[in-house]
């Protein structure tokens, strides 16, 4: 069974300044899945984040290490499950080469989040981040996203009880965090689908996160992102 939790262990462009939950926010919003299949709880109304906590799928993290700098993949394309590998691959020419555990996670994930979503075509986004991207918190304009980090610190997010919604859109981090000590973080390959203000009935509850601080050891992230084809 997936865990609910108020508070327990993204990065995009598109986002919004929130308003203040209702009284659904005293229930829990996050899901702690130990499988994929328990992502579906996002599905239920007052969850606002289902995060799968795995492990990177093996041998992944292998060929990630052998990507130097200037082999770090980026790019953006419109897909379908059926044809995400071969989408993929003409994106990445290198994935048939020396990465192909990363083209077939990646593949696995647009099936998975499709079947979730119930989209035909996805918006897939594979980016090697070198700065602080979206560094400032707030809530996407989107209606589900998948954010998952291969490589590098994870996305930064805050529970709804620790978050001063009215603070986001003005470019001041401190005054959106509530309480410092419930900042949670994504760690390396999980999976986080996150509801965001356009998702029917969740005005003003969108999940608040951000990009992580710039790590100036030379190593981009890898960051994965997949919307549906209507946003």
């Amino acid at each position: 069974m997936p865990i609910t939790a108020n508070a327990m262990d993204a990065d995009t462009p598109g986002h919004a300044p929130g308003r203040r939950s209702d009284d659904r926010s005293t229930a829990p919003h996050v899901v702690l899945c130990r499988t994929a299949t328990e992502l579906s709880a996002i599905r239920q109304p007052g969850v606002t984040l289902a995060l799968w906590r795995r492990t990177l799928p093996t041998g992944l993290a292998t060929q990630l290490a052998r990507f130097t700098n200037a082999d770090q993949p980026s790019f953006r394309l419109a897909t379908t499950p059926d044809e995400a590998e071969e989408d993929i691959a003409a994106a990445f020419p290198a994935a048939g080469r020396n990465s192909g555990p990363l083209l077939d996670d990646i593949a696995r994930l647009v099936r998975l989040y499709a079947d979730l979503v119930g989209c035909p075509g996805v918006m897939l986004r594979l980016d090697s981040v070198a700065d602080d991207g979206c560094r400032f918190f707030h809530a996407d304009h989107v209606g589900l996203r998948l954010l998952c980090t291969y490589q590098g610190a994870g996305t930064q997010w805050l529970p709804d009880e620790a978050a001063n919604r009215p603070a986001l859109g003005r470019g001041d981090n401190d005054a959106v965090i509530a309480d410092p000590d419930r900042l949670q973080v994504f760690g390396a390959g999980h999976v986080g689908l996150l509801k965001g203000e356009s998702w029917p009935g969740n005005r003003g509850r969108g999940l608040v996160h951000r990009s992580p601080p710039a790590d100036h050891s030379g190593l981009p992230r890898l960051l994965l992102c997949l919307d549906h084809d209507d946003h």
